[in-house]
């Protein structure tokens, strides 16, 4: 097949000058190898997980609203400042070629470790987002990221690329819009789609069993075209089909601007690393999100009104979602409460991807200025694996402490059970389970003959007779001996001298428990004349259950708070 890929006008000196580093690394395998570690400690080196950059649109006010480096001063009517960080900001006299080169690094070094990659534009309508995510196509000066991510990625794969084609990743595209909180195909005629939650089977199931799916959902959308990419040429494939795409977007006249984006854009490169068992898919998101507005203040008519609802409870939920994990406390996610959030779970805030967002803001309106640097200062402090490791916890720490007190009372009311139609006079409770219980066997008075530490009492006599059961609270092998004020329980005021050769077993404490209101008795035996008692099997197994789910579940908190404690202090430190 002929391959349909050009390369860029500058390749041919990039690549073919008389001593380029091509040549140099081939003359000196040494500096290639070293090269080669270098570059995989750069794959391998920690980015973060949110990118967040604030580009600001050249017009009037811009006096009021100043950038430098990772800073953004907005000033109020009073000339008071107000400064904002995030990892860069962007003055209006910024190129589209210096805004990718801002992220072009870490998306690289995202998609090279084959993770997920969101890329996603954001603010008021008129502000310049669109103009940043997809630009003038033919403009090389003017192209959007979007185009310039694309072309990067093609160059990136192909020098990756097996020398087996069966082995070559497996590219696909799609386009679509969500409008109105629907989902509309975009190289389909704006074809309506539905999403579906979707779980892997990890085992299959059978007429006795259901089947088991791991915890993690995929969000699907169905009716969705996915186009085939060939590698060779996929800059021009992609770049035609975004600009097809781009063309059925809804628009509608505003306030702000004639032409402003009234549905959120998502464009998605699916890479399937066929190289790898089972298959991997990685996708690189392309979101460019409808204008944020008041829409009750400029909605021109009715329809715009409802586009400004819908438009606004897509942003309003991300928003919450984004609240939700920068607190860090481990409260309800609403990935559900819209389809924006919903079908861009997995990577709208970097949970499973590394997520880039341009907040492009329009200095001539301070409200809604302001507006967007708290949303995107809001949206920055995603930075820590912990504010979506938090709500896992969360998660797993309720269901440990459900299954922990359905294991208690299953061991509670089995006790209950058993104390109150027994037949013995056991009173079966976590610690009597966990303690060794005995009672008096029969002729028990035949080894307190000639004993030189113990003797029989009548209360000994009644606590056989009686086949009353007692806790075991201490073994010696000479037990103390009792002063006369103290009450008769088995033990001889003077020891008498045990002769040379002569041995008698260890003496053993038993508590029996007080009832009717009486104290608890305590009485000394022989170890030879007790009998150990068992608590029932089940009642046994009930307690290891309930002790073990107890244990994991205080792990689990120990866990969550330490996690709780990292997090808050990460928020402090920046």
């Amino acid at each position: 097949m002929a391959s349909c890929f050009k390369p860029a006008e500058h390749a041919e000196s990039e690549f073919n000058l008389p001593g380029s580093v091509e040549t140099l690394l081939d003359q000196d395998p040494s500096l290639k190898s070293d090269l080669d570690t270098i570059l995989e400690s750069l794959n391998q080196g920690h980015d973060k997980r949110v990118w967040v950059g604030v580009r600001l649109r050249p017009q009037a006010g811009a006096d009021r609203v100043t950038a430098q480096k990772r800073r953004v001063m907005l000033k109020d009517a009073s000339s008071r400042e107000t400064s904002f960080f995030f990892n860069r900001a962007f003055d209006g006299s910024t190129s589209q070629a210096e805004i990718w080169g801002s992220i072009q690094a870490p998306l690289m070094r995202c998609m090279l470790r084959r993770e997920h990659a969101c890329l996603l534009a954001y603010g008021q309508t008129g502000s310049g987002k669109t103009h940043t995510m997809f630009g003038i196509p033919d403009s090389e000066e003017e192209r959007g990221v979007a185009f310039r991510a694309i072309e990067n990625l093609g160059r990136l794969l192909r020098s990756q690329a097996p020398d087996d084609v069966d082995s070559a990743p497996l590219l696909e595209f799609s386009f679509l819009e969500v409008y109105n909180e629907k989902v509309h195909d975009l190289l389909n005629g704006q074809q309506p789609c539905s999403l579906a939650g979707e779980r892997e089977e990890l085992e299959p199931g059978d007429q006795y069993h259901a089947p088991k799916f791991s915890a993690e959902e995929r969000v699907v959308v169905k009716g969705l075209t996915r186009r085939s990419c060939d590698l060779s040429c996929l800059e021009q494939q992609v770049g035609q089909w975004l600009s097809e795409g781009a063309a059925s977007r809804m628009v509608g006249r505003t306030v702000f601007n004639p032409r402003s984006s009234r549905s959120h854009a998502v464009a998605t490169l699916h890479i399937g690393w066929r190289d790898q068992n089972p298959p991997k898919e990685a996708r690189l998101y392309l979101v460019d999100l409808a204008g944020s507005e008041r829409a009750g203040q400029y909605a021109i008519g009715a329809n715009q009104l409802k586009e400004g609802v819908n438009i606004n409870q897509s942003l309003s939920t991300l928003g919450r979602v984004v609240g939700a994990l920068a607190r860090g406390q481990g409260e309800h996610v609403p990935y559900r409460d819209s389809a924006l959030t919903w079908l861009l779970s997995d990577a709208i805030t970097g949970q499973n991807a590394r997520a880039f967002m341009i907040a492009a803001v329009q200095p001539a309106h301070p409200a809604e200025t302001l507006s967007t640097l708290r949303y995107a200062q809001a949206y920055s402090s995603l930075q820590s694996d912990l504010s979506t490791k938090i709500p896992k916890l969360k998660l797993q720490a309720r269901a440990l402490h459900r299954h922990m007190e359905s294991t208690k009372n299953a061991f509670e009311n089995l006790c209950f059970e058993i104390n109150v139609n027994g037949r013995t006079s056991s009173h079966w409770n976590r610690q009597s389970v966990r303690q060794r219980m005995v009672k008096v066997r029969r002729g028990a008075e035949y080894f307190f003959k000639n004993h030189p530490y113990l003797r029989w009492t009548d209360t000994h006599d009644t606590k056989a007779t009686l086949h009353m059961v007692g806790v075991v609270t201490a073994v010696l092998e000479v037990p103390p001996t009792r002063d006369p004020e103290d009450p008769a329980d088995g033990r001889r005021l003077t020891h008498r001298e045990v002769a040379e050769g002569e041995w008698w077993s260890a003496s053993v404490q038993v508590q029996y428990a007080g009832r009717h209101g009486y104290h608890a008795t305590l009485l000394w035996f022989p170890s030879d004349s007790l009998e150990d008692v068992l608590a029932p099997s089940r009642l046994r197994e009930l307690l290891m259950a309930f002790e073990k789910a107890e244990t994991a579940y205080l792990q689990k908190q120990e866990q969550l708070r330490e996690a709780q404690h990292a997090f808050a202090a990460q928020q402090a430190e920046w």
